[in-house]
């Protein structure tokens, strides 16, 4: 299952957001990683991976 990961700053500040998922969902695939600006943007890429059985969604 993909995730949302708030990324810091050294002053601790959120700067973006990132989708992290394993390749095909298998504990052996490859990570994948995609960088966002805003958590709603992040939140609907993650769910489009699930939908996509973790892989990159179509378009």
């Amino acid at each position: 299952m993909a995730s949302v990961v708030a990324r810091k700053n050294k002053a601790g500040q959120v700067t973006s957001y990132q989708v992290r998922w394993r390749d095909g969902g298998a504990a052996s695939g490859d990570w994948q990683t995609e960088r966002f600006d805003d958590e709603e943007s992040a939140g609907v890429f993650k769910n489009a991976v699930d939908e996509a059985g973790q892989n990159w969604p179509p378009g």
